[in-house]
């Protein structure tokens, strides 16, 4: 899952009379951050307050903060859950240390102010090799103290077992839930590959445009990268491989726009390093358009690709016969292996397998 802050979920979600006259758990959701916009955005959150509104009263909901993990003194006492998203990043975030001071004294207190931390493992480590050494240490004690984690790939289970040993049995594995989507428009197709999501070192664009003109292929492929970059240094250095095949874009693009640029690409590539990734919002979305994706060997990629949803390689050596197979053949992807997948990882379906876990919490 991609390591980024996400805004304020806005809309109140219905909710049935029936739900209304259940007695809803009040829960905290980290970040929930009030920020101006960066033109970057993950649903995530978003989705995880709506797929849980029938069970879970998120009092932060309407009530975004610039205060980070401190922000969470002001509902204690009165909350039972505490979610924590991509809190291995929080070292970087404005007062950092103060607020990863904070989140140790909440690990280490929760008992007394009855709480129970949900941890959703996104990825592996952070992204940023930035101050790793107090990024590793926050990972240690989130899993440690954790009443239960949750990730979205299975390789998450090993990798925790294998940093703290014992605690796979506090591990929820459902897959990146996904949001079903209309078949898409019929277009020509314009682009052999198109590269969506945030621009960051972690993607390995740059290493994808590298390896293309090291091996002489930069001009055999169609080929759109578009995303925001946060980091202007790092897309000047990509910006600089462009050429008249390649087109580079630093920008936002709305649902809308994403799914013109699918229905008129052959492939969707993710050139992420398997260093840190473990999900990917952004996979899960192109699966959602039957899109042809590729993908390293990694992670949730993996395993999306051993389901047969998409096509997934080692190095980037491997991907101009991959590439080139796709294209040669014109083939569509696994519709009914995507139409399963979708119905039985939809939202609703982890929020129902989440709250059987969350029962024995409810006391």
């Amino acid at each position: 899952m991609e390591s980024i802050i996400c805004f304020g979920y806005k809309k109140e979600s219905s909710i049935s009379d029936m739900t209304m006259r259940r007695k809803l758990h009040n829960a905290y959701l980290y970040p929930l951050t009030n920020r101006l916009s960066t033109g970057i955005y993950n649903p995530y959150l978003d989705n995880f307050m709506a797929a849980l509104s029938g069970q879970l009263d998120f009092v932060n909901r309407n009530h975004p903060s610039n205060t980070g993990t401190l922000n969470i003194l002001r509902f204690l006492p009165g909350i039972r859950f505490v979610f924590l998203n991509w809190i291995e990043n929080l070292p970087e975030k404005k007062a950092g240390l103060l607020q990863t001071v904070f989140l140790f004294f909440l690990l280490h207190t929760k008992k007394i102010f009855g709480l129970k931390i949900i941890w959703t493992l996104h990825n592996k480590i952070s992204h940023s090799a930035n101050k790793l050494f107090l990024k590793k240490m926050i990972f240690r004690q989130v899993l440690k103290n954790s009443d239960l984690v949750i990730t979205h790939s299975e390789e998450g289970i090993q990798y925790a077992e294998n940093f703290l040993k014992g605690v796979s049995d506090k591990i929820f594995f459902f897959p990146h839930p996904i949001v079903p989507q209309q078949p898409l428009a019929q277009h020509t197709k314009e682009f052999d590959i198109l590269i969506w999501g945030t621009l960051a070192p972690y993607k390995g664009i740059l290493e994808f445009l590298e390896y293309l003109y090291a091996a002489n292929l930069q001009e055999r492929y169609k080929i759109l990268i578009v995303g925001k970059s946060l980091d202007q240094e790092y897309f000047r250095k990509i910006k600089n491989l462009e050429n008249s095949n390649i087109t580079i874009r630093n920008q936002f693009i709305s649902d809308k726009e994403l799914k013109e640029l699918v229905s008129k690409s052959k492939i969707i590539l993710f050139t992420y390093s398997g260093n840190s990734v473990l999900s990917s919002g952004a996979l899960i979305d192109s699966i959602a358009y039957h899109a042809n994706v590729i993908g390293p060997e990694a992670g949730a990629f993996r395993e999306m690709g051993k389901s047969g949803l998409i096509y997934t390689y080692k190095t980037f050596s491997q991907l101009p016969d991959i590439i080139n197979n796709l294209i040669q053949s014109n083939n569509e992807s696994e519709i009914d292996a995507i139409k399963k997948f979708i119905k039985e990882h939809s939202w609703n379906k982890f929020a129902e397998a989440l709250e059987e876990r969350l029962k024995v919490f409810y006391q």
